[in-house]
């Protein structure tokens, strides 16, 4: 006859401190997913743009390079956003409160680490003294912050090209009307064409407004950054 052993190994117990630090450093579900790029359904989601096909090889070129920038930089801003969110989340922040209280409860938590953010230029990153070893949670954070910075700069970075993109194209609105209504062939291929072009100017529009608005919140950021790490602007 067969014995069945069954072996059971006691674990020590987690000390409650460090139970309730993990619970509270533990990334959210929406920081482990990865990025990936979107879909013309995920457009239609996101608002991101998808340029129309409007049959002259110039224009549409323009309009797709128009587009990607502008997707780009509106990745990258949401980017900020949700990397924001997250730090905000994990350390029990209210939600807008900015990086400044997610500093302070960083502080407070680590209280065995110098922690404090340090900018050259537009990088910024998240000191930690001593650096040997670095918890892996606060590791996260650090990296955290420097996706932040890279969002950032990003979406600074790209806004006057994509400013003298959306500017030339509503400014040439006329004549680009007139090379549409040249390309096409029938009746049915000029109503066709002028609705899609129509459809990207709306859309240029639409992104003369919301990229000011990415660039000013970017650069807000970049303002409390060097606030927090004592560097005069």
């Amino acid at each position: 006859m067969q014995l069945q052993v069954q072996l059971c190994v006691l674990l020590p117990a987690v000390p409650e401190e460090e139970e309730e630090r993990q619970s509270i450093l533990r990334p959210p579900e929406s920081a482990r997913t990865s990025h990936t790029h979107p879909n013309n359904s995920q457009c239609r989601r996101s608002g991101c743009i998808t340029a129309r096909r409007i049959g002259v090889p110039d224009l549409d070129q323009r309009f797709n390079d128009f587009a990607d920038t502008f997707n780009k930089q509106q990745e990258n801003y949401e980017r900020m956003r949700g990397t924001l969110r997250n730090l905000e989340s994990r350390y029990r922040c209210d939600p807008g409160s900015g990086l400044s209280k997610c500093l302070r409860k960083i502080k407070e938590l680590y209280d065995d680490h110098r922690i404090s953010l340090q900018m050259k230029g537009y990088d910024f990153n998240l000191i930690v003294i001593p650096n040997d070893p670095v918890p892996d949670s606060l590791e996260l954070t650090q990296e955290n912050v420097k996706e932040l910075c890279r969002a950032a700069t990003a979406i600074i970075a790209v806004g006057p090209k994509l400013e003298e993109m959306i500017d030339w194209l509503l400014k040439s609105e006329e004549s680009l009307a007139q090379n549409v209504n040249k390309a096409a062939k029938t009746h049915q291929e000029t109503k066709r064409l002028e609705s899609n072009f129509r459809e990207n100017l709306r859309e240029a529009s639409r992104a003369k407004e919301l990229s000011p608005r990415y660039r000013k919140e970017a650069q807000k950021l970049f303002k409390e950054v060097s606030l927090l790490s004592g560097v005069q602007t």
